[in-house]
């Protein structure tokens, strides 16, 4: 019986069976040793690269990719620590960027289809308010020449004489 689980762990192993997938990289791990233990693989190179071709594609080109910190082709025990901490990471990383974006609901509309609900891009605005003036887009050292051709007399609002002050006005408690 145990050269069968010796050679049921060794055929799994030399297929792509055992891959992580999407399982977290704890999981995989978990059946990983079960495989290398029930295999009998002693060879530490061996093991490490049957668990990096196994691991993720992401995860395994981080870490083959580290100039600093890597771990030794014959420490698997290393291997196996970053790539779950990179997997953690990973999943931190995920859940933060989810968070903080706001999900784009289209919204049909009756005279357009769904794939043509987004907005058609008009021209880009003009850069500088200079570059086009126009009476509602001044220069805006003019702001105050346009003001001043607009001035009206020192008028009140209640009774529309000029001459006196708000508070003056014998009109201002007129309800």
């Amino acid at each position: 019986m145990l050269l069968d689980s010796e050679s049921a762990a060794i055929n799994v192993l030399e297929t792509t069976a055992y891959f992580q997938g999407k399982r977290t990289v704890d999981d995989y791990l978990d059946q990983f040793r079960d495989l290398i233990y029930d295999s009998g693989y002693t060879d530490l190179k061996t093991v490490v690269v049957k668990f990096r071709r196994g691991l993720d594609h992401w995860i395994s080109t981080a870490l083959a990719g580290m100039t600093y910190g890597r771990p030794s082709d014959t420490d698997p025990e290393a291997w196996f620590c970053l790539a779950v901490q990179m997997d953690q990471n990973r999943a931190a990383d995920k859940a933060f960027h989810v968070s903080h974006r706001q999900p784009y609901v289209p919204t049909p509309t009756a005279s357009r289809p769904l794939a043509m609900s987004r907005p058609i891009p008009t021209a880009p605005a003009a850069r500088f308010a200079h570059s086009n003036p126009s009476p509602g887009n001044p220069v805006l050292m003019d702001i105050d020449a346009a003001r001043k051709t607009k001035a009206t007399p020192d008028t009140r609002r209640h009774c529309g004489k000029t001459g006196h002050w708000a508070k003056e006005c014998d009109l201002r408690f007129d309800v």
